[in-house]
């Protein structure tokens, strides 16, 4: 090679160096920040670049460099190899995470290793092996993006593929480039002394594509963690608002409610299970819990589904009837207290004392609540 490009030749590989272990430093300090599997991918991918690219750059240092030039290019082959490969099982990471690789990592390294030693030593000229190599990269980076393209996670990761084939089509020219030198002629362009500078430029667009696609991802997660964490604020609100025994609502969910019957007009029923107290001491507290499911059920069965049905505290409930007359509130009623007096071998019979008032639309529930109460006070001190 002339001294002119052999001085362009190592200005370009170490323009290309620069980059790298640039892209590895901050590949390196995304590992430590973002915990997906294709960032550790990439960081050994570029890392595995860099040693290729240093190997090289030793090389081709004045005096022969410090490196015999066979070790250099098992050194290359292995690096650019690593490099190829590492990339590829990222993405098909990025687009099914946790995807498990084809191939275990020790028999990777292993053809790895046969390939590069394989190809480093019998090749006869340094140009067969960088054919060989130029043809076995760009086929593993083409089969990258054609695995992404072919099912991208999003937009922004048919980016990522059309970069993996433009990484491939480069490598791929420089063995269109290379091929006439297997057979003794010169090559078609004398563009190798200038690669580097290409490879810089298209592996830095790689780069950027890949820095997309984790952003992307990342994104992603915080949406799913951020749809999830709504997911688990509701079913929390659900635990509270809710009571374990009669999977009615309780009292805490009954402001919505009552401000949708103050906006229309509405029924207040207050009932209460008259000695209950009783009920626990003569059968135990599980026959207790036994009848308050029944009139939560009964209750439940016997108004309507826009109507609200709570457990408001012990042995009371509250329905909130919206738009209901007291006409047909009355035969509700009466079925309620019928099938809830009634006993047999299994349930004993119970007495309940009800109040019914009125909220008029934009009236005071504060208000009506205490008329319903006293009215169901009315009505239990009536019957005793």
């Amino acid at each position: 090679m002339a001294p002119e490009f052999a001085l362009i030749a190592r200005l370009s590989i170490a323009v290309q160096f620069t980059v790298v272990v640039t892209l590895l430093v901050y590949f390196l300090l995304l590992r430590n920040t973002v915990r997906l599997e294709e960032v550790r991918l990439w960081s050994a991918a570029w890392f595995a670049d860099a040693v290729a690219l240093g190997a090289v750059l030793v090389s081709s240092l004045p005096g022969g460099g410090a490196m015999p030039l066979r070790l250099t290019l098992i050194c290359y082959l292995a690096g650019k190899t690593a490099f190829a490969v590492l990339m590829v099982s990222g993405a098909r990471n990025h687009i099914r995470p946790g995807a498990a690789p084809h191939i275990r990592p020790v028999p990777l390294a292993i053809l790895i290793a046969v390939w590069s030693l394989g190809i480093g030593t019998i090749a006869v000229e340094l140009v067969v092996a960088q054919f060989a190599e130029s043809v076995m990269v760009g086929v593993v980076v083409a089969t990258g993006g054609w695995i992404v393209l072919r099912n991208p996670r999003s937009q922004v990761s048919r980016w990522l593929g059309l970069a993996f084939l433009l990484q491939s089509t480069v490598f791929l020219f420089y063995a269109v480039v290379l091929a006439p030198s297997l057979f003794g002629r010169p090559i078609l362009l004398p563009v190798m002394p200038y690669s580097s500078f290409l490879d810089a430029w298209v592996e830095l667009i790689l780069a950027l594509s890949c820095l997309a696609a984790v952003a992307d991802r990342s994104e992603e997660q915080l949406r799913y963690a951020n749809r999830e964490l709504l997911e688990s604020q509701d079913r929390l609100s659900q635990m509270v608002d809710t009571d374990p025994l009669t999977r009615l609502a309780n009292r805490r969910a009954m402001r919505p409610f009552m401000d949708r019957a103050t906006a229309a007009g509405a029924l207040l029923i207050f009932i209460d299970i008259d000695d209950f107290k009783v009920i626990n001491d003569r059968f135990g507290h599980p026959m207790g819990d036994a009848v308050l499911q029944r009139l939560a059920r009964l209750l439940t069965e016997t108004f309507r589904p826009q109507d609200a049905v709570m457990r408001y505290g012990g042995d009371e409930f509250l329905v909130i009837a919206p738009e209901m007359t007291q006409e047909s509130v009355t035969p509700r009623i009466d079925r309620i207290r019928m099938l809830m007096g009634s006993s047999d071998s299994t349930r004993p019979a119970v007495l309940l004392s009800i109040g019914v008032t009125e909220l008029e639309p934009g009236g005071d529930p504060s208000a009506a609540l205490v008329r319903a109460d006293h009215l169901m006070y009315h009505d239990k001190n009536r019957r005793h």
